[in-house]
Parts: structure tokens; C-alpha cells; sequence
């Protein structure tokens, strides 16, 4: 019975192999099974691949298969070696039909396969490969291909690699190629542009590119053909030297020494090198942009999120006296000097002109033509001009020209031009003692937030602000009594953001003070139009060029550690508000504070960290004070975290902030140095920027308590925050 049970089922077995091996012939030869797909023969198998087939581009352009497109085996992306890498890239091959290897060179890079082994080598080192090179034979079109993983072949030799599994489409794009120290390399990094004095360079022969660890620019195009230098190379020293207005520089081609005003040895961050294009021939001597540039004395910036190097002059022009004796019966004054510069922190030009004596607005007669070409006219009565006639052309986006000059056949004054290249152009001066101060905006709007009436005896240098940004708002205080001048003149609002305004005369103090309300948080600044005052609001972030949020730690229901009756959280607002305050709302400040808390009030960590991003900060400080269990502790020690470490788009980094914050404290406070440490503190590892946490002292400790109780101390505490925050932003 078994036996027969056993027939039975073997036949049964029999027939249903039989009727699946009918059916699949039969949908086989109505064409509704394999349509669609490609017979191949690989690893002694026939198989229908039912996939797509791959079609290859280099550079946009098809790569001629035969009707052997690539294929996918085991997810990875196969091709034609001899099709898309030998005849497509022009990568130099070799394949041992013996031996089955195959290998692959060029630019000093290599790659050795063999077909069917997963091992392979890639620019020296051993890999294995997901996918082994096989050898294929397309039945239909009677070719047999050796296919290799596209993608481990197309990095090894910098390709752009990019597979749309939406279409089978696969696109390689040509390394870019750069020759120096010898040999070619492969550039991967960023291409970088430069922007000089506001205008665009052209970069299309070389770009500037990151080499050894610097941002390298084209010393020529720049220097010369840009900037407008003198510059020289020397080929058979191989000596480039670049003078400036004050500076000079001497460089040699891969040295990193040189030379800056023909006697100070200094030391490159990167030697210059000659850097050749592969794909133009271009040839360009690169030179260490930073360096070069702040050697020669012009501002210079690196944005690492858009790849731009931004230059500025610092100095347009400084003319001094040819001579120093004048008819003094015929002259009261003389001029000894002019020069014009630029004050990068508020973008505004800025032209001096210094007198052998005091001089008084009376002795200044001012013209402004307003007109296509307009021009500011200087006129300074019975002032002889002792540096003789001059002239500067600037040819930036507002100023054109600076003329000095005197014709003593018409007259015994001397007159100093401005013709500018926009009529919309703000301005304002003053005059102190033996210097006029003219300060030109560089920044040309004609759509201001709001539009001020600026009474006639005042003077623009004597208008005040405050920022009450906590509140949403902002003063400006005019000295005097104007509430009827400015019922009669009314203010201009042109801002969806600016909720209200309000003038009231404050008698206490003695100045109209005009109240601004917005909706939102938001940054300001005044600009002298003549005898309108035009108000910038915006986002910080566009208003401000350097941001930082000051963090007093604890507050309210929390007190932080205490000692004495003393409790941490009040001495940390003592320092970080009431004294730092002085110095970031001064006119000289050059960075724009935010605090987190400005009195006794409690504020959760995630709001403090989350605080930067609001205002647009560009660096975080959180100020602590220390505790322990022995007496015995002291000192300064400044955290930042891992996690929060990389380099911000101005190229400042927590450690690089915390290192800047202990040197200054330790040098000017004389604490203890405990060093720089790395923690996950709340407020520094969740935030937006770089940010540190001090703890300034410990307030168990006697010395340090005495420290950090004391005004002196605070005080100085608060000045080395604010000279670290400052130094910061000046790298």
C-alpha cells in the first residue's frame, strides 16, 4: 500500500512539473512573459534579466553600447568596461584574458579587478567589492561584455557619479583636474568665487579653490587685474612681490616664507604654488587668500555656506603735506592731510581731512548739486592746501571721485569734490577741533521703514537710541522739545511691521523721545538723509553684521548655587547685563548684543539655546558661576561641546569661542586656569551657533568668592567677555 502510495505521488509530482513547464512555454511563446526582458549567459547560466537596461552618459553625451547596456546584479550598477571607462572616460586599460584581470589608470590613480572575485584594489588599498567584475554574453546581439561596478571605478577616479533608478539612466561627470607640486589631482572641493569692493570678479580662467588646507586664489587675476595692484613675477626666482597703498609683499613659489614691507620675515599658511586646469590648459600662480589679503591691509571675508571671498579696501587713498610753509597773511589755515577709508562694521565711507588749526563750520561752505552727476563741494575760506591738487578715483557704487585743489589765480580757498555715482547718496559731517569727518552711506535705499523729519538745530550726531527689543521696540531720542514739530511734521511709516509709533517730551532727561513698536523682534538703524532721519528695520541678521547672545545662567525660582547670601544667578546678570551692557551698547562696538534675561526672571534651557536662532546670533556665551564640596576648588574653567563644534558660516568654532573667552578672563582676572573641557550642557550642545558656558569662579572657594563679589572684578570680567566676543569676529 505504501509503495503504491508512493507511485502515486511521484506521479502526481510528474504531472504538475509537466503542466508548469507547459504553461511557462506556452506564455513564452505568446510573448507575454518575456517581452520585455534580456537573455543573457553569465557564471555558465542562461537567465532572462527582467530589469531595465542602464544607458550611460559622460559629460551629457550617450556612451555607445551596441545593444549592450549596462545591467543591475546584486542592487549594484554594472557596465561595460571597455565602452563607458576605456573608450567613454579615456581611463588607460588593460585586461589579461588569462588571467581574467583587468586594471585600470590615469592621473596617478588605479584600480585592479578580476573577473569574478569580489577582491579588488583601489588606489592602493584592498576593498571589497559587493559585486565582482563578470563576463557577459548578450545572446540576441551575439556580444559578449565584461561588466564592472560603475560606482567603484567612477570614484576612484573622481567622477561625478549620479544613477536614476526612474529612468536606468547613468550620468558620470569628468573630474576636475588640477596639476601642481608635480602631479595631478583629483579636486573634489568647492569652487569659489570673490567679490571685490562690492563687485563680482571674473573667475571663468581659475577659479579660487580650497589647496593644503587653505582657500587659494589666482594671484594675477586678483591682485592685479581686480584689485588693480602692482603686482610682478619674477619666473627665474620665482619671487612674486605685490605692493599696496602702505603694504608690500614679497612671496616665492612654494615657500611659506615671505617677506611683508621689505623687512618683516612672515609665515604663510600655505606656500604659493603654479595650479594647471586639465580640462582648459589654464595655467595661475595660487596664492593663500587670507593671508595676502590682511597682509596688503584690506578687509577680507571667507563664507564657507556660499563659497564667496569678500574683499574691501580699508584704505582708499592717504595724501599728506608736500610742504609745510604758507603765506600766513594770506591764509588762516592750512590743510595737512586727507585720507579716505572704509568702516566695514556700518558700510559707510568715511573721508577725513586734518588742518594745521582749528576749524569751525563757519569757515566750511557746503554745495550739494544734486543732479545726474552730483557733486559735494567742500569750501574752506582762506585755507591754503598743502598738499597740492589731487584727485582719487574710487568708482565704487557711490562715491566716483575725490578731488583736492586750489586755484590761488580765483581765490585763497581750498575745495575738496565728491561726485558720486548715485544721486540718492546719504551723507553727513562733522567737525572737531582741527578734523572734518564726512561719513558717506554706502548703502543706497530710497525705501526706508520709516522716514523722520530732522529739526534743523539738531545735528544728526546728536540723535540717541535704544533698543527695547525684549519689548518689541525701540527709541529714538531727539535733544529738546518737538512734540508741535512733529504734530506739523508728521512721521512716515512704510513697513507692515512697525505696529505704532509714539512722541513724547521727556522733561527728566530733555529730549522728544519717538517710540517704535514692531510685531516681531527686530534690528534697526538710523541714517542721516539730509534733513530727513531714515530708519532700517529688519531682521537682525540683515540690519547687524556681528550678533551675539549674552546667557546670565539661572534666574527667578532659579537661584543657582549660592554662598554668603550671595546667589549665583544675580552675580551672573551683575556681570553679564549690568556691566558687559556698557560696552556691547557703545558706539564703538562693533557686535550687536542679545540677552537672554535682563532681570531676575526664570528662562528654561530650550528657550536660552533657542534664543540664538531668533535673533540671528552668530555666537552664544552663557555665563555660570562654579560650586563644590571642597572649599579647596577654584578657578576659570570654559565648556563647549562636541556636538555642537563645527565651523559657522564665518569660520568661528565653539572651542575657537571658548579659547578666545579663557585666555582673556585668566590674563585680566588673574582666576586660575582649569582649562577648556568638552560637556553636553543644554544651552551649548542644543544651539544654533557656536556656543560656550564660563564658569567665571567658584563661589565656595574664598579667593575666588572675594573675586567674583567684587565691582572691580565684575567689571573686568565683563570687559574680557566683551574683548573675546570681539576678537572673535575679527579672525
Amino acid at each position: 500500500m505504501k509503495k503504491y502510495t508512493f507511485i502515486l505521488n511521484k506521479t502526481y509530482k510528474l504531472l504538475t512539473v509537466f503542466t508548469l513547464a507547459f504553461l511557462f512555454a506556452f506564455m513564452t511563446s505568446t510573448g507575454t512573459a518575456h517581452a520585455k526582458t534580456l537573455k543573457i549567459k553569465y557564471n555558465g547560466n542562461t537567465v532572462y534579466y527582467k530589469g531595465k537596461q542602464i544607458v550611460s552618459y559622460i559629460d551629457g553625451k550617450k556612451v555607445k553600447a551596441d545593444g549592450t547596456k549596462g545591467i543591475r546584479l546584486n542592487k549594484q550598477v554594472m557596465v561595460s568596461y571597455n565602452d563607458v571607462f576605456k573608450k567613454g572616460c579615456k581611463i588607460k586599460t588593460t585586461y589579461n584574458k588569462s588571467t581574467g584581470k583587468i586594471t585600470f589608470s590615469a592621473n596617478g590613480k588605479s584600480v585592479k579587478l578580476k573577473i569574478g572575485s569580489k577582491k579588488a584594489t583601489v588606489n592602493g588599498k584592498k576593498k571589497t567589492l559587493k559585486q565582482a567584475p563578470v563576463k557577459v554574453r548578450y545572446i540576441k546581439k551575439k556580444k559578449t561584455k565584461i561588466l564592472v561596478p560603475a560606482k567603484v571605478i567612477a570614484n576612484a577616479f573622481g567622477y561625478t557619479y549620479t544613477y536614476s533608478s526612474a529612468n536606468q539612466k547613468l550620468s558620470l561627470s569628468s573630474p576636475f583636474l588640477i596639476h601642481y607640486n608635480n602631479e595631478w589631482h583629483i579636486y573634489k572641493k568647492y569652487f569659489a568665487g570673490l567679490v571685490y569692493d562690492n563687485v563680482t570678479a571674473d573667475m571663468n580662467y581659475m577659479p579660487a579653490m580650497y589647496i593644503n588646507g587653505s582657500v587659494m586664489m589666482p594671484a594675477e587675476n586678483i591682485l592685479k587685474n581686480v584689485m588693480g595692484l602692482d603686482y610682478t613675477y619674477n619666473s627665474d626666482s620665482g619671487t612674486i612681490t605685490v605692493k599696496a597703498l602702505e603694504h608690500s609683499l614679497k612671496m616665492t613659489l612654494n615657500s611659506n616664507s615671505a617677506v611683508l614691507d621689505d623687512s618683516q620675515q612672515i609665515t604663510l599658511s600655505s606656500a604659493p604654488v603654479v595650479v594647471k586646469r586639465k580640462d582648459t590648459g589654464a595655467e595661475s600662480i595660487m596664492v593663500p587668500a587670507h593671508d595676502v589679503i590682511n597682509y596688503l591691509g584690506y578687509y577680507y571675508n571667507w563664507n564657507s555656506t556660499s563659497n564667496i571671498i569678500t574683499i574691501h579696501t580699508k584704505t582708499y587713498f592717504s595724501w599728506k603735506a608736500s610742504k609745510k610753509d604758507y603765506d600766513k597773511t594770506k591764509y588762516n589755515n592750512a590743510i595737512t592731510n586727507v585720507d579716505a577709508t572704509y568702516d566695514i562694521n556700518n558700510k559707510n565711507i568715511i573721508i577725513k581731512a586734518v588742518f594745521e588749526k582749528t576749524i569751525n563750520r563757519d569757515d566750511i561752505k557746503t554745495t550739494d548739486n544734486i543732479s545726474n552727476d552730483r557733486t559735494l563741494s567742500f569750501e574752506f575760506t582762506s585755507v591754503k592746501n598743502l598738499i597740492d591738487n589731487i584727485n582719487h578715483t574710487i568708482n565704487g557704487k557711490t562715491i566716483n571721485t575725490v578731488d583736492l585743489n586750489q586755484d590761488e589765480s580765483l581765490s585763497n580757498s581750498s575745495k575738496l569734490l565728491i561726485t558720486f555715482n548715485n544721486s540718492n547718496i546719504n551723507y553727513k559731517y562733522d567737525v572737531t577741533d582741527n578734523t572734518l569727518v564726512i561719513t558717506i552711506a554706502e548703502e543706497v535705499s530710497s525705501d526706508y521703514a520709516i522716514r523722520i523729519s530732522r529739526p534743523n538745530e539738531v545735528q544728526f550726531t546728536d540723535i540717541t537710541t535704544k533698543d527695547d527689543y525684549m519689548n518689541k521696540r525701540f527709541y529714538i531720542y531727539i535733544p529738546g522739545n518737538y512734540v508741535d514739530f512733529y504734530s506739523a511734521n508728521k512721521i512716515s511709516v512704510n513697513s507692515s511691521v512697525v505696529q505704532n509709533t509714539g512722541i513724547v517730551y521727556n522733561a527728566s532727561s530733555g529730549v522728544t523721545e519717538i517710540t517704535v513698536n514692531t510685531t516681531k523682534l527686530q534690528g534697526y538703524k538710523i541714517v542721516s538723509l539730509g534733513s530727513i532721519i531714515g530708519v532700517i528695520i529688519d531682521n537682525p541678521g540683515n540690519v547687524y553684521e556681528n550678533i551675539v547672545v549674552l546667557d546670565p545662567g539661572h534666574g527667578g525660582k532659579d537661584p543657582g548655587a549660592s554662598n554668603k547670601g550671595v546667589n549665583e544667578s544675580d552675580l551672573n546678570l551683575t556681570i553679564l547685563y549690568n556691566y558687559a551692557k556698557e560696552y556691547f551698547d557703545s558706539p564703538e562696538s562693533n557686535v550687536k548684543a542679545y540677552w537672554t534675561r535682563t532681570d531676575d526672571t526664570f528662562i528654561s534651557l530650550a528657550n536660552r539655546a533657542a534664543y540664538a536662532k531668533t535673533v540671528d546670533a552668530d555666537i552664544f556665551i552663557s555665563l555660570h558661576m562654579n560650586s563644590s564640596n571642597s572649599s579647596s576648588a577654584k578657578g576659570t574653567e570654559v565648556y563647549f561641546s562636541n556636538a555642537n563644534n563645527t565651523p559657522s558660516a564665518e569660520g568661528i568654532t565653539s572651542y575657537n569661542l571658548a579659547a578666545a573667552c579663557i585666555s582673556r578672563i585668566i590674563a585680566n582676572l588673574g582666576t586660575s586656569r582649569r582649562g577648556i573641557k568638552s560637556a553636553n550642557y543644554y544651552v551649548i550642545k542644543n544651539n544654533s551657533v557656536p556656543a560656550v558656558l564660563i564658569e567665571l569662579g567658584f563661589i565656595t572657594n574664598s579667593s575666588d568668592f572675594n573675586t567674583i563679589t567684587s565691582a572691580h572684578s565684575q567689571q573686568i570680567a565683563a570687559k574680557s567677555i566683551f574683548d573675546a566676543a570681539t576678537a572673535i569676529f575679527s579672525k
